[in-house]
């Protein structure tokens, strides 16, 4: 009750309700871009430029870590395909959905290479990071099959590699993160709110020593 006589108060009172929601040109969610992406029911920054959907935080930390030195390994693909190819010398996508993959594949950046794999859990897909025969310095986890994508990806990082686990704070991840502590990476979790989505969320990178990332 006392949270409904709080909205209630704020709806009578629009100038507070905005503040909150920092929809002003100086607002906090209007800076990083959340009302753009919301708007357009995608991930970019205030200026439309493409984000990865992963929290903000994460987005913050990654971002001066990058260089053109690095190789990234993608499970799921679209904006954040085209974000950290700016970012980095090569990345690799894999994605599931053939609609999806034969639209994006005709935007990808030049350093981009698009994978269609079908999916099926436990199956290609999730081992697709490991079957390439080249090493990555990021594997990037942020579509279907989560667990196994986890699993069979260790094998696939160069020595300094990290993995990043976007909805860390799910339980039916439980699992993937299980295997990887158990294995010796550790886990620094990134929470917060992600682009056009207002609810809390987590992505961690999981990470050894010495790793590409400074950490």
């Amino acid at each position: 009750m006392n949270k409904l006589k709080a909205f209630a108060t704020l709806l009578k009172k629009p100038d507070r309700l905005k503040a909150l929601l920092s929809y002003g040109h100086k607002g906090y969610l209007a800076n990083i871009g959340w009302f753009t992406s919301f708007d357009n029911q995608q991930a970019m920054d205030q200026h439309g430029e493409p984000l990865p959907w992963v929290t903000y935080s994460f987005i913050d930390f990654v971002k001066p870590r990058l260089s053109k030195d690095l190789s990234i390994f993608e499970y799921g693909s679209g904006s954040s395909t085209l974000f950290y190819a700016k970012l980095v010398r090569r990345v690799v996508s894999v994605e599931h959905d053939e609609a999806w993959y034969n639209k994006i594949v005709k935007t990808k950046a030049q350093n981009a290479e698009m994978i269609f794999s079908k999916l099926e859990t436990g199956g290609e897909y999730s081992k697709k990071a490991a079957t390439l025969g080249e090493k990555f310095d990021m594997i990037i986890v942020d579509g279907r099959d989560r667990v196994n994508c986890c699993i069979s990806s260790a094998a696939a990082l160069t020595p300094a590699g990290v993995i990043v686990l976007d909805d860390s704070e799910r339980p039916e991840y439980d699992k993937a993160r299980t295997f990887l502590l158990d294995a010796g990476f550790k886990e620094l979790s990134f929470s917060g709110i992600s682009p056009g989505l207002f609810y809390l969320k987590a992505t961690s990178v999981f990470y050894k020593a010495d790793n590409c990332l400074h950490i």
